[in-house]
C-alpha cells in the first residue's frame, strides 16, 4: 500500500576534488511490495519546472532512478555493475554511464535509508563521483 512520506535526499558530487553537497527535503510517497520498494517524489528545478521522480528499490541490491522532465533519464545502480543509458536535456542527448561502488538499503518498521555511491561519466568521459543518500519516513 502506498503511504505519504517525507524524503530527505543528501546528494555529494565530487568534480576535479572538489565536493558540492546538495540537500532537499520535499514530501512523497513510498510503497513496500514483494520484492521491491518504490519511492516517489517531485523535485522543483527552479529554471526548468517540476521533475518526477521514481527510485525503485529491487531485493536491496538494485536501484532504478527515473527521472521525467526537462532534464530526463533512467540510471541503474548496481555495486560493481557498470550500466549504460541516456540523459535528455534542453540542450541536447548524452550517453551517460554509471559504475555502482555500493548500494545500501535499510528498512526499519516505518524509516527508510538508501545509500548510494557511484561514479558518472558523459560520452565516455569521467564526470564525478557522487554519494547519495536517501531518508524516507513514512507519514
Amino acid at each position: 500500500m502506498k503511504k505519504d512520506a517525507i524524503i530527505t535526499i543528501k546528494n555529494t558530487q565530487t568534480v576535479d576534488g572538489e565536493p558540492e553537497l546538495i540537500q532537499m527535503t520535499v514530501t512523497g510517497s513510498v510503497e513496500h511490495r514483494d520484492h521491491e520498494s518504490v519511492i516517489e517524489y517531485i523535485e522543483n528545478n527552479e529554471d526548468f519546472g517540476n521533475e518526477r521522480v521514481t527510485v525503485t528499490v529491487t531485493d536491496g541490491q538494485c536501484v532504478s532512478i527515473v527521472r521525467r522532465g526537462s532534464f530526463s533519464s533512467e540510471m541503474t545502480v548496481q555495486q560493481n555493475v557498470r550500466h549504460h543509458t541516456f540523459y535528455q536535456t534542453p540542450y541536447g542527448e548524452f550517453t551517460m554511464g554509471i559504475y555502482g561502488n555500493s548500494v545500501n538499503w535499510f528498512k526499519n518498521g516505518a524509516k527508510c535509508v538508501l545509500k548510494l555511491d557511484y561514479t558518472l561519466d558523459f560520452n565516455n568521459g569521467y564526470v564525478s563521483q557522487n554519494s547519495m543518500k536517501i531518508f524516507i519516513e513514512e507519514k
